[in-house]
């Protein structure tokens, strides 16, 4: 963790900076890396990602697979994963949820919570990625985005999850940044080449 030595244990950062940029995907591994990995549960809520392309990535970095890693994969990566490969590409040991409807918040907040159930008592760390916000708020207004992370962050502070939430700032306007901000324990933004850091 050499950006962000500010962070600790927050349950839920906001990471903004630039979706498709080297910077991010670090802290974005970093955040899910804090544990050695048998002793982590990784979930990852992607919108924009394949999983395959994220477990790459992971593997990259951290060298090992975490003792769990589930996947709710949602909208274009459903599409995309469907059809460019076969089911047995996908790493074995990574499970994959699928929602094809990217506005369904209801059904998303429901498969998040069955994972979580299920990693509930295994002794390790649980980690999560939303990847990202940006695309959620294509499919949803901003106050509905609001309600459903407001619940979201408060489920993964129950159950001892850390969490961190990508949005682009380059794609929204104050006003919907500063809404969101508000939801978090931590803002991480990324400006002229520096990471800052705001905790509540």
């Amino acid at each position: 963790m050499t950006e962000l030595t500010e962070l600790d244990g927050e349950s839920s950062i906001l990471l903004l900076s630039p979706s498709m940029h080297s910077e991010t995907d670090d802290v974005c591994l970093d955040l899910l890396s804090q544990e050695s990995p048998e002793r982590e549960n990784v979930l990852w809520v992607t919108f924009t990602r394949s999983p395959d392309g994220c477990v790459q990535d992971w593997l990259g970095h951290v060298g090992e697979r975490p003792a769990n890693l589930r996947f709710v994969s949602v909208g274009e990566t459903v599409r995309s994963a469907a059809s460019s490969s076969p089911v047995q590409e996908t790493p074995a040991d990574a499970v994959i949820e699928t929602l094809s409807n990217p506005g369904d918040l209801t059904g998303l907040g429901i498969k998040i919570s069955e994972v979580l159930q299920q990693w509930q008592n295994d002794g390790n760390r649980t980690v999560a990625c939303f990847h990202s916000l940006t695309a959620l708020l294509q499919y949803a207004d901003v106050q509905t985005v609001y309600k459903f992370l407001h619940v979201l962050t408060g489920r993964f502070a129950t159950a001892g999850v850390t969490a961190h939430f990508h949005l682009d700032p380059a794609a929204h306007d104050d006003q919907t940044i500063n809404t969101l901000k508000s939801l978090f324990d931590a803002v991480a933004e990324f400006d002229d080449g520096e990471w800052s850091v705001r905790t509540r």
